[in-house]
């Protein structure tokens, strides 16, 4: 493992960590906030406020968008696991991903900008295509707003 590769896994769970639970943090930062800060910084741990356009599923992942296409430049996808997706239907008592279509939710996660292969699904650390994503760990981190 490199110092690299150590110092993001070490960052990613501090912020995770800081941020689970009910803890909301203060400034929640928009779509156009979260790429200007993942534009300026590896990781981004924060509180993240958006209306979901559009929710796709690939590779076993949900991605709840910012815009009506994954495609577009401008879009930030909170990706979370099947796993997750289910205990978010249970805790909100439905379909998750059709309940959170057009709606304004809050995550608490940590956003960073990954280099895509929209065909392939995503690969960390690689030159191209990027796109940003904002990992949420926990069903618990998931609220409407």
């Amino acid at each position: 493992m490199t110092v690299r590769n150590a110092l993001f896994s070490l960052t990613l769970l501090i912020g995770q960590t800081a941020c689970s639970g009910d803890w909301v943090l203060e400034k929640r930062l928009t779509p156009a906030d979260t790429l200007r800060e993942t534009s300026n910084r590896t990781v981004v741990p924060g509180t993240f406020v958006m209306t979901v356009k559009s929710v796709n599923v690939f590779n076993k992942m949900v991605f709840l968008n910012s815009e009506d296409t994954y495609l577009d430049r401008a879009n930030v996808a909170v990706q979370i696991t099947s796993s997750v997706a289910y205990n978010a239907d249970i805790r909100f008592g439905g379909d998750f991903r059709n309940m959170v279509l057009n709606k304004k939710i809050l995550v608490i996660g940590s956003a960073m900008k990954v280099g895509a292969d929209l065909e392939q699904g995503i690969i960390v650390n690689t030159k191209g295509d990027e796109r940003t994503y904002i990992f949420v760990s926990r069903a618990s981190n998931i609220f409407f707003e």
